[in-house]
């Protein structure tokens, strides 16, 4: 019998423009940065975050990736490190916040084209354009994954053009005595310490710094996170090994130029845009205009809008594989594992479709943001804690790509910033008394807490159907990899299900 034609992969070019959309989508979203910390402190911002954060996160995602290349993606790691309880409670987390983070682009989609056009300003008008704007998402995740890496990667091109155009004009006009100034930090003498009153207007005034300094954080965090989502794609990837690394790098230089790059060119040209004190969304248009007139502007604009739907579409496909991913390893029913003719999986989107409705129709912009940082944490904290248990437990384990940290105290020191930055932004809700935030987050873990034990119970008394038990660990998880060998030889069953290609595995060994 003929082998059956393999099912499209994800190409290099796709998963990185994939990954770049996970992450960034353009160098919007970083003026709240610029008004926080002054000219001088975001443009280091954007150079250093990427080094104790976004790096660290991609290495890590990059060796566990290639090592448990499953759509389970992280949910696999921790479950090699802590078990099957702690690996769906890291499921769920992640899987919470993309689809939260998600809902948001629909939202501001609309936001930026009303600058072009007012009358979308809202109303049943502006919502019914957000559900349309996700039904087309979730249409083009169902024609197929490599349908959703090409058009990624062509909006990508779309929404950069201009500022590639803008930074080739405006870098000759750079003035370097605007890029150094940063906010004015009080200094108290010994002397001061006797006028009561101004040593509290000079704490008063520290403690309004720190709050700035938190909120500038916060957003370099929103803008450089989410580097472990793609990582729920990678069973789609062809030579995961060689391509998800590749795709990694590729993905990381272009989110740190295309932020570093525009900032350094809007707030380094004279008369470009406002005192960098006032900067918020649309400075970039500004810029565009000074620099290129109305033309440009509205090109701004629109790739603001188009970077939306790139950054939607991404996310919503790496979660709906997820959850195709961790049915095949059996935390979820079956009906979640199955999937279209065109090999995307149908429920799965479907439901993912729909909370992102709700969540952009009925649901307040500014909580969506504040619950998915947090739990987006609390996620991250444990992925980072899996990835050094399996470095000391397991460190003999074949990893097809290693950090390049031989020792374990290296991968300590490596992930020390990241943890710590994870530890400041679950204890600011509590600081700042911010209880709708904090109970998202409590909500968020007793809503895993709770699931696990009712798909527990289900399995127990047959009331859903599971292709097999979830891994039990380590052993479980390379126990059930099939021997890819054997695939090609076998009509190409990469289709089937993780257990049915396990079972067929076993049937060939012994013939």
């Amino acid at each position: 019998m003929a082998a059956s034609p393999r099912r499209p992969r994800l190409s290099l070019l796709g998963l990185s423009a994939i990954i770049y959309y996970s992450v960034s989508g353009g160098p919007y979203g970083a003026e709240d940065a610029v008004s926080s910390a002054g000219p001088l402190l975001s443009l280091a911002g954007f150079l250093v975050m990427p080094l104790v954060w976004s790096l660290p996160e991609a290495l890590i995602t990059a060796e566990l990736a290639t090592t448990f290349p499953s759509n389970a993606g992280f949910v696999e790691w921790v479950t090699a490190a802590f078990g099957p309880f702690w690996g769906f409670q890291e499921g769920f987390l992640s899987w919470i916040s993309s689809v939260a983070d998600a809902a948001l682009y629909p939202v501001l989609f609309r936001q930026y084209l009303v600058q072009l056009w007012p009358n979308m300003s809202g109303g049943i008008s502006g919502q019914i354009f957000v559900a349309a704007v996700t039904l087309l998402m979730g249409g083009l995740n169902f024609a197929g994954l490599s349908i959703v890496g090409w058009v990624a990667f062509l909006l990508a091109g779309f929404v950069l053009s201009p500022f590639v155009y803008m930074v080739v004009v405006g870098v000759p006009q750079i003035s370097m005595t605007r890029l150094l100034v940063s906010p004015p930090v009080s200094e108290v003498a010994w002397s001061d310490f006797l006028n009561l009153g101004r040593v509290r207007r000079t704490v008063e005034s520290s403690v309004r710094a720190a709050r700035a300094a938190l909120t500038g954080a916060n957003c370099l965090f929103w803008n450089l996170n989410y580097w472990d989502t793609a990582s729920t794609l990678a069973g789609e990837v062809q030579d995961v090994s060689t391509t998800y690394p590749k795709a990694l790098g590729v993905a990381m230089v272009a989110v740190v130029l295309s932020y570093f790059l525009p900032l350094l060119v809007g707030l380094g040209i004279s008369g470009a845009t406002s005192d960098w004190r006032n900067w918020q969304d649309g400075e970039f248009a500004l810029m565009g205009r000074r620099l290129g007139g109305s033309i440009l502007e509205s090109w701004v604009i629109t790739g603001a809008a188009v970077s939306c739907l790139g950054q939607q579409l991404s996310e919503m496909a790496e979660a709906a594989f997820q959850l195709q991913g961790m049915a095949e390893d059996g935390w979820l029913p079956t009906c979640f594992a199955h999937r279209s003719r065109f090999d995307t999986p149908s429920l799965p989107l479907a439901v993912i479709t729909v909370l992102v409705l709700v969540l952009s129709v009925f649901s307040s912009f500014n909580a969506i943001i504040n619950m998915l940082n947090s739990v987006y944490c609390v996620a991250q904290v444990i992925e980072f804690s899996a990835f050094l248990h399996l470095r000391r437990k397991h460190d003999d384990l074949e990893r097809p790509f290693r950090v390049p940290c031989r020792s374990l105290a290296a991968c300590c020191l490596l992930l020390l910033m990241p943890f710590a930055f994870c530890l400041v932004l679950l204890v600011m809700p509590f600081v700042r008394g911010d209880w709708f935030q904090v109970a998202s987050l409590l909500g968020s873990i007793l809503l895993g807490l709770l699931l696990y034990h009712l798909l527990e119970l289900s399995r127990r008394r047959g009331w859903l159907t599971f292709y097999r038990c979830p891994p039990g660990g380590l052993e479980d998880i390379l126990a059930q990899r099939p021997n890819e060998s054997l695939w090609d030889d076998a009509n190409d069953t990469q289709a089937l299900p993780l257990s049915w290609r396990a079972e067929l595995s076993q049937s060939l060994g012994r013939l």
